[in-house]
């Protein structure tokens, strides 16, 4: 028999998100060959897409369908269903992934079917779309202050073997930058978008994709702790990784200009919230960073260490963010009110700093994706 379990809508989703109708959602059928021990979740924007949440835990029912009860919902919010483990998500019946799923105000019962699993899939069905210009490092790197281990991927820009130095881009979520075969919501293309830069602006630049840590990504994305949720509170640990074990293995092994004015710090909803961190806690290292979506509501020491953060050095920070990311804009009001506390600490918003909404953003890779270039053209003054 799957496991199953009762699922409790948290204290943190009641008050965050106001109280609405009861929303039921039923997945109407699954893969033949979806293992019966599992467990399926949601992972949603209501939870960070942490896929293995208790909250978003569906219950087996009657006639084989599965059934999950959410009392306390946005209007409007983005999901998948997955497995406990970004691995282990719904992808279409051909192995392509699914976009994210949209739950819309004023819907009492929603009713889902699951195609197929990634891990699941025959191998042929999923097929790499990166580029000639990625690849991995040969293996993964120590996290000493983590005690685990970390697979990177690396873009090299095409001119890589006949130039001596090149900026880097950091980017957290690293499965996502350039393949859809290892992407759980749609690849940024990250990889074709350095290619068209460099052949039409003559711009090229290292980028290093830091896998997330799967079942860690909250921990490691957050220097503090939501106890509602349960995670975070090893941002530190992280950032302390990045800093002082991976930016100098890529220095030493790579072609990089390692001065802080070359090095930006990028990453996009938990990953744009460690971004934001890092590159405050560590100008001397990143002195540009970009800032998608990040996921303000995390905790409330995030306003806390905003206002105690000061400018240092010519910092360039690039912030992005939809107004269909969250009920009443809240996205769009969360970078407002960073656009107004770093203003109060120094910071020059009109000039280092630069703050872009879009009317149909949401909150998933592809509007990120569209994002990325004009970042770049900004953090390293593109014309």
């Amino acid at each position: 028999m799957r496991i199953i379990k009762v699922t409790v809508v948290t204290l943190l989703t009641l008050l965050c998100f106001g109280v609405k109708s009861q929303v039921v959602f039923f997945i109407d059928s699954l893969p033949a060959n979806t293992p019966d021990e599992d467990s399926i979740f949601m992972a949603s924007s209501l939870n960070g897409w942490q896929p293995h949440d208790n909250t978003f835990l569906f219950q087996e029912a009657e006639n084989g369908k599965y059934r999950l009860v959410v009392n306390a919902v946005k209007d409007t919010f983005e999901y998948k269903i997955c497995r406990g483990d970004w691995k282990k998500v719904e992808v279409l019946g051909d192995g392509r992934d699914v976009d994210n799923r949209i739950y819309f105000p004023d819907v009492d019962t929603v009713r889902v079917k699951v195609h197929g699993w990634r891990d699941l899939m025959p191998k042929a069905k999923i097929k790499s779309t990166a580029g000639k210009n990625v690849r991995f490092m040969p293996t993964s790197i120590e996290m000493p202050e983590l005690e685990r281990r970390r697979t990177i991927v690396l873009y090299l820009p095409p001119n890589y073997f006949k130039s001596n130095y090149f900026p880097v881009i950091y980017m957290q979520d690293g499965q996502n930058l350039f393949d859809d075969a290892t992407a759980f919501a749609g690849e940024w293309h990250v990889d074709e978008i350095m290619d068209s830069l460099y052949t039409y602006r003559g711009f090229a630049a290292i980028v290093v994709g830091i896998y997330n840590g799967g079942d860690e990504r909250l921990n490691e994305y957050s220097p503090w702790r939501n106890d509602s949720l349960g995670f975070g509170g090893d941002g530190d640990k992280y950032v302390d990784f990045v800093v002082k074990t991976l930016k100098p293995f890529i220095d030493e092994h790579y072609r990089t200009d390692p001065r802080a004015e070359s090095t930006v710090i990028m990453g996009s909803s938990m990953g744009g919230l460690i971004s934001l961190y890092t590159v405050l806690e560590h100008p001397k290292k990143f002195g540009k960073a970009a800032i998608f979506s990040p996921s303000m509501w995390f905790s409330p020491n995030v306003w806390e260490f905003l206002s105690k953060v000061k400018p240092k050095g010519n910092q360039k920070m690039y912030f992005y963010g939809g107004e269909k990311e969250g009920e009443n804009n809240e996205m769009v009001e969360a970078l407002d009110s960073v656009k107004s506390v770093l203003k109060g600490r120094g910071f020059d918003v009109d000039n280092d700093l630069k703050f872009v909404t879009q009317p149909d953003g949401r909150h998933s890779e592809f509007y990120w994706s569209r994002e990325f270039p004009e970042a770049v053209k900004f953090l390293f003054n593109l014309k």
